[in-house]
């Protein structure tokens, strides 16, 4: 997988979503910033975001994401 296909994912899921992922092949950390995270718990948005990725994960393409989510402000 590529860090422009997470970018794709996310954002398909989170329009607003700022996403920074780093690595390669099956192994990112990706940093997330989106308002959709206000009010939530850091579990609450990392769900958010892993359940986006539940498929590329099941599936071998990602094997290793480390998260970081946060809002804007």
């Amino acid at each position: 997988m590529n860090p422009a296909d997470i970018i794709q994912l996310i954002q398909a899921a989170i329009p607003d979503a700022l996403v920074q992922p780093e690595g390669e092949g099956c192994s990112f950390k990706i940093a997330v910033t989106s308002h959709e995270f206000a009010g939530k718990t850091m579990l609450q948005q990392h769900q958010m975001v892993n359940k986006i990725l539940a498929p590329a994960l099941a599936s071998g393409a990602l094997h290793a994401v480390t998260l970081n989510t946060k809002t804007p402000t």
